[in-house]
């Protein structure tokens, strides 16, 4: 591994980690606020957001460069599963915008190209994993954005949908908005996919003016 190479990835889970923990904790105090759990003061609430990044912080000095030696050779089950938590709480810290599961597709394409890059996969092998791993992108971004996309519909941002279809031309109904929030949503998938195979691709095959795309 180059040292660029190790030294981005070493910011991005040192960033990452506490960020994760600290997210992991607030959404239970929320939930926990929301189910009417118990009711939990807001000093304390401030003390466990602060335990759980001081927390994160201790993984990175103690973890960082063992996390950082292992990432290729992680679990891909575990790497599922944590893109799957990073999904939800993209969307939630996002207040619906699909913005940081954009981000998220492209690391996980950038992920999975040096992944087989580093374990000398060949190009069919590579083109499989990529076209799987675009397509589960495309999957999870589809599936936490279409709920948002409905509650804009149905739940009060109704007014959003249709100034957005007025400023199109499109005279506003509530079927109109329904097939207006579909395109959209078709689009978002669409560009999810092809944001996780072109990050693989460049990741695989290097930030190479030779890069040709047609091959693929």
């Amino acid at each position: 591994m180059k040292r660029t190479e190790s030294f981005i990835i070493s910011f991005c889970l040192a960033l990452m980690i506490p960020i994760l923990i600290v997210a992991g904790c607030w959404l239970c105090i929320l939930a926990a606020m929301l189910l009417d759990i118990g009711r939990i003061p807001k000093g304390i609430a401030i003390a466990l957001l602060a335990l759980s990044f001081v927390t994160g912080l201790a993984i990175d000095i103690y973890y960082l460069s063992k996390c950082r030696e292992a990432i290729y050779r992680a679990n891909m089950r575990l790497m599922t599963v944590l893109y799957l938590i990073c999904s939800f709480i993209a969307i939630v810290m996002c207040m619906g915008a699909p913005i940081g599961n954009l981000a998220l597709g492209i690391l996980a394409g950038l992920y999975g190209g040096r992944r087989c890059f580093h374990a000398g996969q060949g190009k069919d092998v590579f083109d499989r994993l990529a076209h799987s791993a675009s397509f589960f992108t495309a999957c999870v971004i589809g599936v936490v954005s279409f709920p948002v996309g409905m509650l804009a519909l149905y739940a009060g941002e109704e007014y959003i949908i249709e100034s957005i279809a007025e400023s199109v031309g499109l005279p506003y109904s509530r079927p109109i908005g329904f097939a207006f929030i579909i395109v959209l949503w078709s689009i978002l998938v669409l560009i999810q996919f092809w944001l996780t195979r072109i990050s693989a691709i460049l990741a695989y095959r290097g930030w190479s003016k030779n890069v040709q795309f047609a091959d693929t």
